[in-house]
């Protein structure tokens, strides 16, 4: 009897569980989440204008991510890649996927954004996009800064392609190394000072105290449970 009960209140919980998900899955279009909040972030979507970020916030194609003063957001995107918007900094996350290739990136409208990408799989990448400039990422560690004079490209691990989109000249950037690419078009690819690198280092840290996500769920009947998503780093 006790295993017959055990048994029936455990396919409620399963059933229970689905139903909600279902009910609140993201759609395919979903880029990742908002992984983590300081102080001023407030996020656009085509539904509703500009409101409070909050941790756990589902991130669509076209989705947009603002920050304040003394503000940081940490991102975290389905393939585990993380970016963290500095403070006074604007994003427009994009992504599609074609043929089971998931493509996503970030269009800087202003700011300094760190990153943490994962190795991408065979015809993936990720890009950093401005009027400026185009960075490509396929798995590598550093930040892509939008200022009004140039774009600023720092590698600390792995390896970035720029483009320089006004001349179309391009450079890949090993690590260790600085791009700069002006409006004018010019573009040069030179060995990061020290204090290129220390600062890019401060940035480009997604580390996180907390690596769980809580959200609430909520079933037809009104009765909630609480679903906890490990983030840790796979």
């Amino acid at each position: 009897m006790k295993a017959a009960c055990a048994r029936y209140y455990g396919f409620l919980l399963v059933g229970f569980l689905c139903g909600s998900l279902s009910a609140q899955s993201p759609d395919e279009k979903a880029i990742g989440l908002v992984s983590k909040v300081i102080l001023d972030v407030t996020r656009w979507t085509p539904a509703v204008n500009w409101m409070k970020a909050q941790r756990g916030d589902i991130l669509d194609a076209g989705h947009i991510v603002r920050t304040g003063d003394r503000s940081i957001a940490v991102l975290k995107l389905k393939d585990n890649s993380l970016l963290r918007v500095r403070e006074k900094s604007q994003v427009t996350l994009t992504g599609t996927t074609l043929n089971d290739a998931f493509q996503k990136g970030a269009s800087v409208d202003g700011g300094v954004v760190g990153f943490n990408v994962q190795k991408q799989r065979p015809g993936e990448e990720f890009r950093f996009t401005t009027p400026t400039s185009v960075a490509s990422i396929r798995g590598t560690e550093g930040i892509f800064a939008h200022l009004d004079s140039a774009d600023v490209f720092t590698i600390l691990t792995g390896l970035g392609r720029i483009t320089n989109l006004n001349s179309m000249s391009a450079a890949d950037v090993p690590a260790g190394f600085t791009a700069i690419s002006r409006p004018d078009g010019r573009l040069d690819v030179r060995a990061a000072t020290d204090d290129e690198k220390n600062y890019a280092t401060r940035v480009s840290d997604v580390k996180e105290q907390e690596r769980q996500l809580r959200l609430e769920l909520r079933n037809p009947r009104d009765e909630t449970r609480e679903l906890i998503i490990d983030l840790r780093d796979e």
